[in-house]
């Protein structure tokens, strides 16, 4: 495999669940969140947390389909562009969104690696770029809402943790 590749791959694989350089992880954010804070949407934004996982884990499926068509369909409830937010929105769903995330998140990577460059450097036909530019994407898309998430006012989040 490319080293560059293999460099933004371990960099997702980072901003997803491991230890970013910019605070705690993706995964690491929404697993502080109850159903109830991540389900919030009185926002700044106006978005639920529980949104922005839908949103992310939408568009992690869509690059790692478009790549290779086994990943299988997109199993969970979407809105335009994967955002919007689902009829239950109890624990055991938010459990699932979550379970869903790692699993999709894996998925693509284990395809990704094992890809040869000139499938990497195939055209994606949605999108009209090289798949390693889309792949590239992914993890600055997981950084870029781990923050939103964040910053937009969630209750709860940012204040200090019992002991």
């Amino acid at each position: 495999m490319n080293t560059r590749l293999q460099v933004l791959l371990d960099l997702a694989d980072q901003e997803f669940s491991g230890e970013s350089f910019n605070g705690p992880s993706l995964i690491r954010t929404l697993e502080l969140l109850t159903p109830e804070m991540a389900s919030y949407s009185a926002t700044y934004e106006g978005y639920s947390a529980w949104s922005v996982a839908l949103h992310v884990a939408y568009f992690k499926h869509f690059v790692a389909f478009a790549f290779d068509p086994s990943v299988g369909a997109y199993p969970l409830q979407k809105g335009p562009s994967g955002f919007g937010m689902p009829n239950d929105t109890g624990l055991s769903a938010w459990n699932e969104l979550l379970a869903y995330l790692r699993e999709v998140h894996a998925a693509g990577m284990r395809l990704f690696r094992a890809a040869e460059d000139p499938r990497l450097n195939e055209i994606m036909p949605r999108w009209k770029v090289p798949f390693v530019q889309a792949i590239s994407w992914l993890c600055s898309h997981d950084t870029y809402h781990c923050a939103q998430i964040r910053n937009m006012g969630v209750p709860g989040l940012k204040e200090p943790r019992e002991a």
